[in-house]
Order: C-alpha cells, then structure tokens, then sequence
C-alpha cells in the first residue's frame, strides 16, 4: 500500500510539474507571439513613416512644393509593379541573388493617397485606371469642341492639345536600417492633334521609367542616382 502511495504521490507531483510546464510553455509561445505582432506593427508604422518622409523630400504633393493644385488624375490611386533592378539591388542592398528588389506595401496603405496625401488636401489627384480613362475621353472632347479645359488651362488654336501627364510609382524598398531605398517612377504623357478636317486624334505615349534610388544623411533622405530603365 505504502508502495502503491508512493507511485500515486510521484506521478502526482509529474502530473503536476507537467502540468505547470505546459502553463509555462503557452504564457512564454504567448509572449512570442504578441511580441512577433508587436514588432510587426512598429514596423509597418517605420515603413509608412520613412516612405512619407522619401517622397516628400522627392517633391510629391508636399505643401511647400506643390503650392498650387495638382491636376485630377495626375497619379495613379495604387501602386505599380516592378523591381529594382539587380544590379542596383547588388550597389545599394547588397542582395547578391540573381533577380531584383520588390516592395510589398503595408497592410491597409495600398491606396498611394495614404502616403502622398496623409492629410487628404487634394484627393481628386488620384484616379484609378477607370477614371483616368474617363477624364481622358473627356479632355478629348473638350479639346474637339474648342471649349475650356476641364483643368482651367486656355485650349489655343492650335493643331495640338496640351499635355496630359499621369504618373505611377512603386512602393518604395528600404533597407533594414532604413538608410537606402528606391522605387520605381512610370511617367507617361498624352497628348492630342487636331487635323485639317476637324477629325482629333491622340499622339503616340510618350512613357519614362526611372528608378530613383535614396540614401539617408544625418536622418534626412537625400537623392543619389537616377537611372532611366526606358523611355519612348
């Protein structure tokens, strides 16, 4: 009996010991696991905050900039997609794999609005495809009709419209002390002709692609190199 009780004493303390292991183990997979959240979301907050500085210091939409109105449509409401090229990846980033760069944008900022225009000043610069299409069919009637333009520029009497320009970027890449980065800058100008017989036409596009590579100094983000990648 006393044998017996001193088996069921031991596997109880086991029970217990186990028990108290397993209690231990989930608090501390616990801990980890808000930690990993936490962590997760200090970084997405760097991420916006460095990206809004990065394109305030490149001159887009910044207030002491861009003093007047930006034209409606003049960027595109989401990101482009691309990649830094791999030998800018290998210069700036050290990646030493065959292929280039690509920035994912965080969580809940997929609208380029987010980080251009944190204070909402002038939404209607932004456009999706759908709407830049209709701003466009638009603009080529008011220019066939010889009427005022939509964005309050004079339409001449000439047998050319004014330029239409729309402008895409990627989300930038930065390294992980946040002291390089680069996106990907998509330029792409329209414009229309007007023919003898009154008939309107557009023009070919005339596209830029460019990477404009940062680099930060005494905590300011300064520009170092461009690289165009095409141009028509």
């Amino acid at each position: 009996m006393r044998f017996l009780e001193g088996v069921n004493s031991t596997f109880s303390m086991e029970a217990r010991l186990n028990f108290k292991h397993h209690i231990a183990t989930a608090f501390a997979l616990a801990a980890i696991l808000f930690s990993g959240v936490a962590l997760a979301e200090e970084s997405e907050e760097r991420v916006v905050k460095e990206a809004i500085a990065l394109f305030r210091v490149f001159g887009v939409m910044h207030p002491k900039v861009a003093r007047e109105s930006v034209p409606r449509c003049f960027y595109a409401a989401r990101w482009g997609s691309g990649s830094i090229p791999e030998g800018l990846s290998r210069k700036y980033f050290g990646i030493k794999a065959l292929a280039g760069l690509t920035a994912e944008h965080p969580s809940g900022f997929y609208e380029v609005k987010k980080i251009f225009d944190p204070e909402s000043q002038q939404p209607d610069a932004f456009c999706t495809e759908e709407e830049d299409k209709e701003k466009l069919k638009a603009w080529r009637e008011v220019f066939e009709n010889k009427t005022k333009s939509l964005d309050k520029r004079e339409i001449e009497n000439s047998p050319y419209s004014p330029y239409f320009a729309r402008l895409e970027y990627t989300f930038p890449v930065f390294d992980t002390s946040f002291r390089k980065a680069a996106f990907i800058e998509d330029v792409e100008v329209r414009q229309f002709r007007r023919w003898p017989d009154g008939k309107v036409t557009p023009l070919p596009l005339e596209l830029t692609l460019t990477v404009v590579t940062f680099e930060k100094r005494k905590g300011v983000w300064r520009e170092i190199e461009r690289l165009i990648l095409g141009q028509t």
